[in-house]
């Protein structure tokens, strides 16, 4: 999957290659746009059909809808599973804000239990020990292209009665125990962002679910509570996936598979490379799971030692990422949600060591050799 041409030691090196990826692809992205311009469908019709009936049988899920973002599948999901303002919902503290954000957008709680310190995933029996009669649903987060607990964390909401929405933006293709992203939640949402491992030329998401109600539900929030023409049975939103970005979509998807394979190759050089370093600890692929390595992180232990690698990397022209250097509920727009620091303390250490460095499929075998080489002098 890597591209033919040499490596030079001066070629930048960033977290996503989109150039080399649009070579790679050639004549195939084009030529679907223009179908689609020419069809005069712009506004889901049968490529969004064709993407959605494709991700629904990849989840194992019954249906799909494809949405205008990955935060609007959030908001959307919540929705379709009943969350009302005022509910709480139980999520990660470590991951992107838009999580607790789609949460708050609709009214509800954000509330959080910590991570493990080996995967950034929840940690079961923290969330376990979290849970209350006042949690309506549970929003695991699929960290760097690796599963939640979802076998565990699915006996947790049987027992106890509340809904479970995967958040599975960063991990298109994943299992884990055989179990694919979005196969036991009631729903799951994915973000199509241009950076994630299946990326559309601009915004896109899409919701999957395997149960016939949610479905139904979700058709018509996508589309001003409407599932019959100039009937709006509930108060929904203008959220439908251009027919642009499916046709972008469904010329890539049938390649995620094998650039996800050329990921975890560059991941295992990574693990071969950095593993003996006293001050490098690659974060740890589960057993049982498929990791399709949205980002390959490591944690840089020692204080400012993160950010001094970081630096270091920039000057030799390696742009290594720090998602996410502030746990959510210690960002400014947290404080209603009523944490402190010190509450989630595992987030919070995370959230200075880790350091994610490229790992997309249009690496060569050099462009990765000279990564690690780079860390073994500068950490």
């Amino acid at each position: 999957m890597s591209p033919t041409v040499s490596s030079p030691q001066t070629r930048k090196l960033a977290p996503v290659d989109l150039a080399a990826e649009r070579a790679f692809l050639g004549s195939a992205l084009p030529e679907a746009v223009l179908r689609v311009l020419d069809s005069g469908r712009f506004v889901l019709g049968p490529e969004v059909e064709a993407l959605e009936r494709a991700f629904a049988e990849r989840c194992r899920c019954r249906a799909a809808f494809g949405v205008a973002s990955g935060t609007d599948a959030l908001v959307l999901g919540l929705l379709a599973l009943g969350v009302k303002p005022g509910d709480r919902v139980l999520t990660s503290p470590f991951t992107f804000f838009a999580t607790a954000e789609a949460i708050a957008w609709i009214g509800a709680m954000p509330c959080f239990a910590d991570v493990e310190e080996h995967s950034g995933l929840l940690d079961v029996e923290k969330v376990e020990a979290a849970l209350d009669d006042s949690i309506r649903c549970l929003l695991p987060v699929h960290l760097y292209g690796q599963m939640a607990d979802m076998r565990a964390l699915r006996a947790l909401a049987d027992e106890h009665g509340f809904s479970l929405l995967e958040d599975g933006a960063q991990a298109h293709g994943a299992e884990r125990d055989g179990i694919a992203t979005g196969e036991l939640g009631d729903a799951c949402t994915f973000s199509f962002y241009p950076t994630k491992n299946l990326g559309a030329a601009g915004e896109g998401g899409l919701v999957v679910t395997r149960d016939q109600a949610v479905a139904d539900r979700l058709a018509g929030l996508r589309d001003h509570g409407s599932r019959t023409k100039y009937r709006h049975d509930f108060i929904g939103t203008n959220s439908r996936l251009h027919a642009l970005q499916a046709a972008v979509l469904n010329v890539k998807l049938p390649h995620l598979d094998a650039w996800n394979d050329a990921r975890r190759a560059n991941a295992a050089r990574y693990d071969e490379g950095l593993g003996d370093l006293e001050s490098i600890r690659p974060m740890a692929a589960l057993p049982g799971a498929t990791h399709v390595y949205h980002q390959y992180t490591i944690r840089v232990l020692g204080e400012g030692r993160r950010d001094r690698l970081q630096e270091a990397l920039a000057a030799e022209g390696i742009h290594a990422a720090v998602h996410y250097p502030i746990p959510l509920h210690l960002q400014p727009a947290a404080e209603a949600f009523g944490y402190r620091e010190g509450d989630l303390p595992v987030a919070e250490r995370l959230a200075g060591e880790v350091l994610c460095l490229p790992v997309h499929p249009f690496l060569t075998e050099e462009d990765v050799e000279r990564i690690v080489d780079a860390i073994r002098r500068l950490a």
